[in-house]
């Protein structure tokens, strides 16, 4: 049994940010390329395997989007990328939360969806210098096709499932 979560990948973030995480988080280190998350706690692994169909269809009912990641921003202790625009983050996660209620976002500890994309978890010095590192470096442009369930094993984090977002745009 491990714990799971959905999120998108963004690869293109991995040149920028990749250092800062396995260095100065408690996922990256274990194997979290950059990412957004859109809900984690997800179900136990052991209980995945039934939602996967459901999970695929939340998924597929979705647009692929672009999305662009320009400024740096902080919670307390953490510097993340704001991904724009933050609505289509915003509504995939609202989808999930819709579908699967018992498994809010960050186990309903904050009231307001906030897509990002974390850079570092350290003071403000080390946050500092990784905004400061950044700042030249931006924007960075994504196109979003797919989400992934990604479980937490003893080894690390590893990729599970990958669900296609299928919707076509009406021209």
């Amino acid at each position: 049994m491990a714990a799971t979560a959905l999120v998108v990948l963004l690869p293109e973030l991995e040149p920028l940010i990749g250092g800062w995480r396995r260095r100065y988080t408690a996922d990256g280190p274990r194997g979290m390329p950059p990412h957004v998350t859109l809900i984690i706690p997800f179900a136990d692994s052991s209980e995945v395997g039934g939602l996967l169909e459901q999970l695929g269809r939340v998924f597929a009912a979705l647009a692929p989007f672009e999305t662009a990641l320009r400024e740096t921003a902080r919670f307390p202790g953490v510097l993340y990328l704001r991904p724009e625009p933050a609505e289509p983050f915003v509504a995939i996660t609202e989808a999930l939360v819709n579908t699967f209620p018992d498994f809010p976002p960050y186990a309903g500890e904050f009231d307001e969806i906030v897509p990002h994309a974390t850079v570092a978890e350290a003071d403000d010095e080390v946050l500092a210098a990784a905004e400061r590192e950044l700042e030249g470096q931006l924007p960075v442009q994504a196109r979003v096709e797919r989400a992934w369930l990604v479980e937490d094993t003893p080894s690390g984090w590893r990729r599970h499932t990958a669900f296609p977002l299928e919707r076509r745009k009406s021209v």
